[in-house]
């Protein structure tokens, strides 16, 4: 049942002590101004980032009111996966997913794909999975909010906090891919260097293993609690952010991101083409990412 939003933040303060997982989540559904819901969840007030209004574009199957699973995107006031051991947390913010944003905080289905929002591929997905050398670059289920924006005087980039998840973890060979594109350029990266995906054998080091099902979250992967900074282009006045995500070469075994805090910031470049540093918010994790050091996908093996 969908949550009424000014209500989140009673529900949570009511039930923190024994709600886990996905904190007073709210689908995107029928009635709903989805770029309004999600953008003002992300951006953080006084941040920094001025929205520009009108310029919001939103892709995504938006739930029907009666079946959750059908909605692809949603709102939440905080995420809290535990196994009792390891925490992985944000404050509020939104999902995105390649199937349901309707996350169970258990792990019980071998392949989590519920419901297929068949919205089509997307050319800046595929051009970077195109970029890494992947065998499949070709995405569907594509869930996506675009807008323009302004910094304040005194910022040339964007912070983002984000947490992926994935059942194609661990034994997938189908690339999954989550992007954050800036002017046009992409800055999601794991501390590896990799593009925020799965890639079997070659990047399960970014993913804490829940096949076993000890956290209170559905997907069988996800990454500790990572921070993306991505830099504008300073000759433009206005500058475009995208943030998407799909299934790549097949509809199921979805993924999904959990995001939150996007304020601007400033950054020196290290040197390389539009590199800013990207640190992790949880150790061990943090590293600085550069886009030199994106190897070659390889190894990856087809679903059958």
């Amino acid at each position: 049942m969908k949550l009424n939003k000014l209500g989140c933040t009673l529900l949570f303060a009511l039930s923190s002590s024994t709600q886990a997982g996905l904190l007073g989540l709210d689908l995107i559904e029928t009635g709903d101004n989805a770029v309004s819901d999600i953008t003002s969840s992300l951006v953080v007030a006084g941040g920094g980032v001025n929205v520009v209004s009108g310029s919001e574009v939103f892709m995504g199957a938006i739930g029907d009111g009666i079946d959750g699973d059908t909605a692809q995107s949603g709102i939440f006031s905080g995420v809290d996966i535990t196994d009792g051991a390891t925490t992985v947390s944000m404050g509020q913010g939104a999902v995105l997913t390649s199937g349901t944003a309707n996350i169970p905080s258990t792990n019980s289905f071998s392949s989590f794909d519920p419901f297929t929002p068949f919205t089509g591929g997307d050319a800046d997905l595929t051009a970077i999975l195109d970029a890494a050398g992947a065998p499949s670059s070709a995405t569907d289920d594509v869930n996506y909010i675009e807008f323009d924006f302004t910094l304040d005087a005194g910022f040339n980039a964007i912070s983002l906090d984000f947490i992926f998840g994935s059942d194609e973890f661990p034994d997938q060979g189908v690339t999954d891919v989550f992007g954050v594109f800036v002017d046009g350029t992409n800055y999601a990266f794991f501390p590896d260097g990799s593009l925020v995906s799965f890639v079997q054998g070659t990047n399960a080091g970014n993913f804490l293993d829940n096949t076993s099902g000890l956290f209170d979250i559905e997907y069988d992967g996800f990454s500790k609690n990572l921070n993306l900074v991505g830099l504008v282009d300073e000759s433009l006045s206005e500058h475009t952010l995208k943030i998407a995500i799909a299934d790549t070469s097949d509809l199921i075994f979805d993924s999904g991101v959990f995001l939150s805090n996007l304020t601007g910031v400033y950054t020196v470049n290290d040197g390389g083409v539009n590199n800013p540093p990207t640190a992790s918010v949880d150790e061990p994790f943090s590293a600085l990412l550069f886009l030199s050091g994106l190897g070659a996908l390889v190894g990856l093996r087809r679903r059958r």
